[in-house]
């Protein structure tokens, strides 16, 4: 399950004022460089080599929590609680993240994402087979490089824009990856990323 909708959160506001310094790291012998971040919820998450102790929920944050889960739970038609948000501050155009899965706990836990400030380009790979052994990892069965010379995906392009929302489950995460490229010239954006069953 992949969904998109536009300007379900345009209203809102995450007003988040200090961030975590970015993690510099190296990663399959190349250095990555991480964004500034922040986490808010209930549960500890590890993303990209660091393990989130997260913040309680401001009030912003709890008010964009609880629409977050009323519209995912509309979407799945079932009830669903984020218990973690992951908040990560692109200053750039040049900061972007490369195509990969994401962790989810079980195949039908939920990432939902939430997009403030400058329009960014959301890039799905769909490649329609099984890209890694289970859901709750991030590590494919081969490197991307070698993924997209076994397989050709279907690539779709999504323009994220003030208060856009996408959603996937565990389920769209064995058989896609997902990235947010580089785009010169455009303005900081917020990313907010909900995340159920931690």
């Amino acid at each position: 399950m992949t969904c998109f909708a536009k300007e379900v959160f345009e209203d809102d506001d995450p007003n988040i004022t200090t961030w975590d310094r970015p993690k510099v790291r190296v990663f399959k012998g190349k250095t990555v460089y991480g964004r500034p971040t922040k986490g808010y919820g209930v549960s500890e998450f590890n993303y990209a080599g660091k393990l989130y102790t997260p913040d309680p929920w401001t009030p912003s944050m709890e008010q964009i929590k609880n629409k977050a889960e009323e519209w995912a739970s509309t979407m799945m038609d079932r009830p669903i609680e984020f218990t973690f948000c992951l908040c990560g501050l692109y200053e750039t155009g040049e900061a972007f993240v490369p195509h990969h899965s994401d962790t989810v706990p079980t195949l039908d836990d939920v990432v939902l994402g939430i997009s403030f400030g400058g329009t960014r380009v959301f890039e799905w790979n769909e490649y329609n087979v099984p890209i890694k052994p289970e859901t709750n990892t991030s590590e494919l069965w081969v490197d991307q490089e070698q993924l997209s010379e076994r397989y050709i995906p279907e690539t779709t392009r999504f323009l994220l824009e003030e208060g856009d929302v996408y959603m996937f489950d565990g389920h769209s995460q064995m058989t896609a990856t997902h990235s947010i490229p580089a785009l010169i010239g455009c303005e900081s954006r917020i990313s907010l990323t909900f995340r159920s069953g931690l």
